[in-house]
């Protein structure tokens, strides 16, 4: 599955409920063994037609490249709202936040900036809660893995999308 990946723009993966064993397994390899992105698509979703969009931004190298692979997919929204978990961890995604906006505008993308509280709630809830509050059809963020003794202990946004149950399609890269 990894090699036919990697010659794809993106890897589409129906998904229905939370991901579990074995299925999880299979994401998991071709989201961080093929270099490609994947979207996680519910039921129903049509992913290119997504007329607004959520961006978790972090600053971080995988947040960078999800932005990237999303790039065509974020051209035809009419709305892209890139987020802030500003709660999670130190972030120098609060003063880059509106750089991104700004380097979206460069591609014709209408984007705005919004912080947003995690409070007692996991990321992956916060994000996807977001999305869902603002009708947006797609969730762009990016995939990483913890060793799993950290990932354990401290969580992972990504681990939190896993385990939802999703109603807006998510685009992970790594």
């Amino acid at each position: 599955m990894i090699d036919s990946a990697q010659v794809r723009d993106v890897v589409i993966f129906d998904v229905s409920g939370s991901l579990r064993h074995p299925r999880q397994g299979l994401v998991e390899a071709v989201l961080f063994g093929s270099g490609r992105p994947i979207i996680l698509a519910p039921a129903g979703v049509h992913v290119p037609s997504a007329e607004r969009a959520v961006v978790a931004w972090d600053g971080t190298r995988s947040a960078a490249r999800a932005l990237h692979d999303a790039l065509p997919l974020l051209t035809h929204a009419r709305e892209v709202v890139v987020t802030t978990v500003a709660d999670d961890k130190e972030l120098r995604a609060l003063r880059s936040g509106d750089e991104v906006c700004r380097y979206l505008g460069r591609w014709g993308v209408q984007g705005s900036f919004e912080l947003l509280q995690r409070d007692s709630r996991n990321v992956g809830d916060v994000l996807l809660g977001h999305a869902a509050e603002i009708e947006a059809g797609l969730l762009v963020m990016g995939g990483f893995a913890h060793a799993r003794e950290r990932e354990f202990l401290f969580g992972s946004a990504t681990r939190d999308i896993f385990r939802s149950t999703l109603e807006t399609a998510v685009l992970l890269s790594h």
